[in-house]
């Protein structure tokens, strides 16, 4: 029994990661517009994968954990938005007409969304899971 008690606080801190590491995104991004561009391999490539990975071991432990299957679908979700983000940026990279080009600017959405689902997992884990 200790051990789903640490595996719940390992993944409610886990959501808490997971929150700051989107976040860290957003901050890269604006790092390689505005600073240098190279800083985008560690907004897409790094981070990216760690948000995209990260959610299905967090998933993975709040089910051995005994957390509520809604929020664990929920964390596991983030990959599915996560690999969705990079297929957004696909007509951009395949040097499509403008008028399929704008496709990619749905990234921006879907990392608004992403955000906002952090911040609900966040509040679900603080609601459900104890101190």
């Amino acid at each position: 029994m200790a051990t789903k008690l640490v595996a719940r606080q390992v993944f409610k801190y886990g959501v808490y990661v997971l929150a700051a590491l989107v976040v860290l995104q957003f901050f890269l991004a604006g790092l390689g517009i505005f600073s240098s561009a190279e800083w985008f391999f560690f907004h897409a490539v790094v981070n990216g994968a760690v948000l995209g990975l990260g959610p299905l071991l967090l998933a993975v432990i709040g089910w051995y954990g005994g957390v509520d299957r809604r929020t664990v679908l929920v964390t596991a979700s983030f990959f599915l938005l996560v690999l969705l983000q990079s297929l957004l940026l696909a007509p951009y990279h395949m040097a499509a007409p403008a008028a399929v080009r704008a496709i990619s600017a749905l990234h921006l959405v879907n990392a608004l969304f992403i955000f906002w689902v952090a911040l609900w997992l966040m509040d679900r884990v603080r609601r459900t899971l104890p101190a």
